[in-house]
């Protein structure tokens, strides 16, 4: 009897950790060459121009959208801007890893060969942006100046 109280409550344990929930939204694993776009429907291959957000459905409980463009990501928050977003992320341009969007700095221009060509690459620091932009005679934009300067643009074509 006493080993099958122990088991029970090993049980239930076990159950409740596997049902604990994050307090903060992450970036998601993409799995590149496989997994769609929210927006487009294409397959994301290239990992320096993905891009993702995610809303809470409910406390402790996200669910995140996947680009294969950062353009392709502020569009679909535009569409959807009743979704109340609780965290975005990109890639650096560099290294490929996920940065927050809202630290990353960002160039803008019909120069840089995106999936679906909207043009945008993040970086993590500011001497990347800054080079690569100059490079191609850019300039470079913070997450509030791209979304107002990547509306326009959608706008004014």
């Amino acid at each position: 009897m006493r080993h099958l109280l122990t088991i029970s409550i090993l049980l239930v344990l076990s159950l409740t950790a596997c049902t604990a929930r994050a307090s903060q939204p992450t970036p998601p694993e993409i799995h590149y060459g496989e997994d769609i776009c929210t927006e487009c429907g294409m397959i994301i291959s290239e990992p320096r121009f993905a891009g993702s957000y995610a809303i809470e459905q409910e406390p402790g409980r996200f669910e995140s959208f996947i680009f294969d463009d950062i353009g392709d990501m502020l569009a679909h928050m535009h569409k959807n801007q009743t979704l109340k977003a609780v965290g975005w992320w990109v890639h650096d341009y560099t290294s490929e890893e996920w940065i927050d969007a809202n630290s990353a700095l960002y160039v803008m221009s019909d120069q840089i060969k995106t999936p679906m060509n909207h043009g945008i690459a993040a970086f993590s620091s500011e001497s990347a942006a800054t080079t690569f932009a100059a490079g191609i005679g850019a300039k470079v934009f913070n997450w509030d100046e791209l979304r107002i300067e990547n509306a326009l643009a959608e706008h004014n074509p």
